[in-house]
């Protein structure tokens, strides 16, 4: 495209060559639905050309200009929308060199540019903008620096050798808390606000402050006229010329709750080291990102070692047993790597003298806003003598729970004598007094019996394996029903109702299943009013056995229920049926039911009545933990 086209082209549809400004006709470019593609530059006067001299005919590839409308806004003009005006600047490399005020018109199917030269308005309309922009700034700079005078609670002083005069800014009477009357511009004013006996003092240091050159700075306190105490420092600087001085500035800033701070921390601090000292604990902190920790000193009383000889993170490490290292080390990283605030370990760790001691280990970790594990203090304690003590006592434990199944089981004997010799003596005739005599015997071998029983059940719960069993096909209420037969013998006036769903058959011991429901059926009529019947229940569900013992009786006391499996529990013992009067029976229950791998419940609310619930396995033959009912039917 020549300069020559162009001159021809403007004669033909816009100014003529003389135009001064630039004149360009943009001609649309549509595909063949008419869709608008760009615009390509087709008419230009003088000025024009030597504008875009050097771009091509493309619209939008003349990136030289900024500031052109897109393409769907000359292209409503082009569809009849009014007129556009804008400003467009003209860059040349990295800066912009021209401004011109463009107008948009529509002609046919294209749009003419009508370009205007207003760089030299523009630049005086930016001075204009950056002068007021200045001028704004500097406003907004006072204002701020008010502000953060009134928010850092601090006000500027002057002290001028030249006028001889001591100035304060502004907000100094709200700084003090006095009237703003009362506060002037002079030393002396300055001083009503400091303590009586602290202003000679003061006074001396505004004057050392005037001729000793360099920065100083000091406290005072000073008493607003509500009594309440406040604490000031006084940073400032002196300036001389030829060793005289002129000009001293400076700030006055309150400091009453950063002292107040600085005091708590300091008594903190002391409440920590005493602490430290009085407890045979030995604290620690240990920074996460540089693995440095800082030992208290009674390491030294406890490890052996001065707080410097502990080391850091890899140091206490190689000081715990090899054996417990990983352990101690994993439950670190699974620290680091959760949310969790709270760590303890048990580990053995090393002393000076070369012996390991067993310590107990706990700490509370500190993290960032993103969650991440910055710090951790906690303190170690030594435990060798207490699992000493405690492991000696275990021993001693299972000792005595030892010997007394030894001496349960050679109590059998003699004991089965005296029951055979009273059964013998009861088959003869005897005296009515005799006769009496023979019956309380038998009564009381047979209780004794129980006891002995229950005791080598709970010897072999707790240190033989678990309690043995005898497992064979059982049917649940077949055994239900012959337990209550026999206890109807003592209880010919009580209700007790056996209800079934189903087969309710599976592999169980029989007579330790007798020997469970015994308990909870005896325990359940020795409870509950005469008048209240006793429910047995057995249902299947689930592939697994139910059992519900019930009684509408008054409920347990809270403060029962919590010890009620346990053993030698008194509370609520039983004297019938299978129980002993040790308060084994309910142990001896869970401990059954457990050897079946299932697991009791009990459920005491007052209106409602008591109920223990059992559920086994359908097969009790495979060894595996105790089930968990995640859901309770019915």
């Amino acid at each position: 495209m020549t300069s020559t086209r162009h001159v021809a082209s403007a004669d033909r549809w816009g100014p003529s060559g003389e135009y001064p400004d630039p004149y360009i006709f943009l001609q649309s470019v549509r595909d063949g639905t008419g869709r608008l593609l760009d615009f390509h530059g087709r008419v230009f006067n003088e000025a024009a050309t030597r504008l875009v001299s050097g771009w091509g005919p493309a619209l939008s590839t003349w990136s030289a200009l900024e500031g052109v409308p897109s393409l769907g806004a000359l292209g409503r003009v082009v569809d009849g929308e009014p007129s556009l005006t804008f400003e467009v600047g003209l860059r040349r490399g990295e800066a912009l060199e021209r401004w011109f005020l463009a107008r948009a018109v529509k002609r046919e199917d294209g749009v003419e540019l009508w370009l205007s030269d207003v760089t030299e308005a523009f630049a005086e309309r930016r001075s204009l903008r950056e002068a007021l922009a200045r001028e704004r700034l500097a406003r907004e700079r006072e204002a701020y620096l008010g502000l953060a005078l009134e928010t850092a609670r601090m006000v500027t002083w002057e002290w001028s050798e030249a006028r001889g005069a001591f100035t304060l800014s502004d907000n100094a009477a709200s700084f003090f808390g006095q009237p703003r009357d009362d506060v002037g511009n002079s030393l002396d004013q300055l001083l009503r606000n400091v303590r009586p006996e602290e202003r000679a003092q003061i006074a001396e240091a505004f004057e050392r402050m005037r001729y000793l050159p360099g920065p100083h700075s000091f406290f005072f306190h000073g008493e607003w006229p509500d009594g309440s105490v406040h604490i000031y420092e006084v940073v400032g600087r002196s300036f001389h010329e030829e060793g005289q001085p002129v000009r001293v500035l400076g700030v006055a800033l309150e400091c009453t709750e950063r002292e107040r701070a600085h005091e708590a921390l300091r008594e903190a601090e002391e409440r920590y080291r005493l602490a430290s000292l009085a407890t045979n604990d030995v604290l620690w902190e240990w920074c996460v990102r540089d693995g440095r920790i800082l030992w208290g000193e009674a390491c030294t009383r406890v490890l052996g070692f001065l707080p410097e000889e502990m080391g850091d993170f890899d140091g206490w490490m190689e000081r715990i047993h090899p054996e417990d290292r990983e352990r101690v080390r994993d439950g670190l990283r699974l620290l680091h790597d959760s949310r969790d605030e709270a760590w303890s370990a048990e580990y053995r760790l090393r002393g000076k003298d070369g012996a390991y001691m067993d310590v107990l280990d706990r700490g509370r970790a500190a993290r960032d806003v993103r969650g991440r594990l910055v710090r951790m203090i906690g303190s170690m304690m030594d435990i060798t003598e207490r699992k000493r003590m405690l492991a000696h006592m275990e021993e001693e434990a299972r000792f005595r729970e030892r010997f007394i199944g030894i001496l349960g089981h050679d109590l059998r004997s003699p004991l089965h004598a005296i029951a055979l010799s009273a059964r013998e003596l009861s088959r003869r005739e005897l005296p009515p007094r005799q006769e009496g005599m023979v019956r309380r015997i038998e009564s009381s071998a047979s209780r004794m019996g129980n006891m002995i029983s229950d005791i080598l059940d709970l010897t072999r719960a707790r240190l033989g394996g678990g309690i043995p069993l005898h497992l064979s096909p059982t049917s649940l209420p077949r055994v239900c029903r012959q337990v209550v037969q026999e206890l109807e013998a003592l209880y010919p006036t009580r209700l007790v109702v056996v209800e079934s769903e189903g087969h309710c058959e599976g592999i169980w011991d029989w007579e330790r299943l007798a020997q469970v429901v015994s308990n909870l059926v005896g325990n359940a009529l020795s409870h509950a009013s005469h008048d209240d019947p006793i429910f047995v229940r057995c249902w299947q569900e689930a592939g697994r056995q139910w059992l519900e013992i019930s009684n509408p009786g008054p409920p347990i006391p809270p403060e029962l229920l919590r010890t009620l499996f346990s053993p030698f529990g008194q509370g609520r013992s039983v004297r019938t049926g299978r129980g002993s009067g040790l308060g084994l029976g309910l142990f001896i229950v869970r401990e059954l039911v457990r050897a079946h791998g299932g697991e009791v419940t009990v459920r005491s609310e007052d209106g409602a009545g008591t109920a223990f619930r059992i559920v086994l396995p359908l097969d009790s033959s495979a060894t595996r933990p105790p089930l968990e009912p995640a859901v309770v039917p019915r």
